[in-house]
């Protein structure tokens, strides 16, 4: 099994390293795609021409131009849409997503990947209005995907797969509080999308928001997961979203009664807002089937600090390693190097300190899954200040001067769940035997 960049001449380059996609076995993973091109700001046929702003939805341009984008993309890397399998979908313009979906599913027009869409603070890019990213695969071995619902579990409105299924591999759309029924007093009114059993009685000093709707999010993979062969028991790989990093400890909780003392690798990270009312949490997932014989490796080392959430540093299944998502900090506190200091607070970069540490951890996990961190393919960097990224890219070019992975960078209003830093990571690598 090889991997190898993936670049079309239709997708104009990153101006640092980063791979429009990664292609790592039978998995291609795609980078944070915007109708950008680095130079002018959104591209010229996702802009709106000059003198007829109003004659098409900004959103309905710039959808086409990512989606034209990521049909190069996949057919460099030998595969299509088709294969698509997770889609996450990063918008500061929350209020226009419904002027996505349509143009979306001109192009995903079947068995529609496992989705996450989720209103963040801001994109690299000013005027972007969607960044898109996701995995697609690239059919081996007679194996195919497949679509999976769940006819005991609530439906969504979106049109996504609750799940999908590739061989040993499982794929689940972002699981939020909700059976998709609208409490509005009246149509048209603001309410709330929580079932019964989600609900907090505010008259009683009993019972936790936060666990409930989490508890509710797991329940409902768990019947995904289950009508593809599987269970919330066999999820290697979390991505959990909290409106509110104050209910880290109740998310904890819940982590900790389900999962035991083998929880998945998981990445905690804050958004604005979900695309349901009252909402606080958001769960997608990676998981394997109940039959599936590959190997999973709990991956730890010392000379890495501990993920600040019950999970392991890293998982490895078979070739691909998920790191737990990374902060510059250990059991002691924020790393020094990032740390302002109290007398000189302006002469620390906390973004170069921040992704120096975070880099150097990365590293030492994936050697201590037999890699490096040149075999780092995917990342996701939340940046409560996307000022700083600037800063982080001098550690960054260090690390990945040559075959970079594929980068998804989002701007979130925060705080992390460490509030005293500006960024997070998520972090996929790929070691084959």
């Amino acid at each position: 099994m090889s991997r190898r960049m993936v670049s079309d001449a239709s997708v104009p380059p990153a101006p640092f390293p980063a791979a429009p996609a990664v292609l790592a076995g039978e998995w291609l993973f795609l980078g944070g795609t915007m109708a950008t091109d680095w130079e002018t700001g959104v591209e010229g046929e996702s802009r709106a021409p000059g003198d007829f702003p109003y004659d098409r939805y900004d959103m309905d341009r710039q959808t086409h131009g990512i989606y034209r984008r990521l049909q190069a993309l996949f057919a460099a890397g030998g595969t299509s849409l088709d294969n698509m399998v997770r889609i996450d979908q990063f918008t500061p313009y929350h209020d226009q997503f419904r002027n996505y979906l349509p143009v979306r599913d001109r192009y995903l027009t079947s068995d529609r990947p496992g989705s996450t869409a989720l209103a963040i603070k801001d994109l690299l890019v000013p005027g972007a209005q969607m960044q898109v990213d996701g995995i697609a695969v690239v059919p081996a071995g007679g194996r195919v995907k497949e679509a999976i619902d769940a006819a005991d579990a609530p439906m969504p409105r979106a049109g996504y797969s609750l799940a999908i299924r590739y061989g040993d591999w499982l794929w689940c759309s972002g699981s939020s509080p909700t059976d998709f029924v609208s409490r509005a007093p009246y149509p048209g009114a603001l309410g709330h999308t929580q079932p019964d059993e989600v609900q907090v009685d505010p008259n009683f000093w009993y019972g936790s928001e936060i666990e409930r709707q989490a508890a509710y999010d797991l329940h409902k993979l768990d019947l995904y997961l289950r009508a593809a062969g599987s269970s919330v028991t066999r999820i290697v790989k979390a991505n959990v979203y909290l409106t509110d990093s104050r209910d880290l400890p109740g998310l904890r909780n819940v982590w900790e009664r389900t999962f035991g003392d083998n929880p998945p690798a998981t990445t905690v990270v804050p958004i604005d807002q979900m695309g349901m009312t009252g909402s606080r949490v958001e769960i997608n997932c990676i998981a394997l089937r109940d039959d599936s014989e590959l190997p999973v490796r709990v991956i730890e080392t010392e000379r890495a600090a501990r993920p600040h959430f019950h999970a392991p540093q890293g998982l490895q299944v078979g070739p691909y390693l998920f790191l737990s998502g990374r902060h510059a900090a250990d059991a002691g506190g924020i790393a020094p190097g990032a740390r302002p200091h109290p007398a000189s607070p302006f002469l620390v970069s906390a973004g170069r300190e921040e992704l120096a540490a975070m880099l150097g951890d990365a590293a030492a996990i994936c050697e201590a899954a037999g890699g490096s961190l040149a075999d780092i393919v995917r990342v996701q960097l939340f940046a409560t200040d996307l000022r700083e990224i600037a800063a982080a890219l001098g550690p960054w070019s260090d690390a990945f001067s040559a075959d970079p992975p594929a980068v998804t960078v989002v701007g979130v209003t925060g705080p992390h769940i460490i509030p005293g830093l500006t960024l997070a990571s998520d972090l996929t690598a790929y070691i084959p035997g």
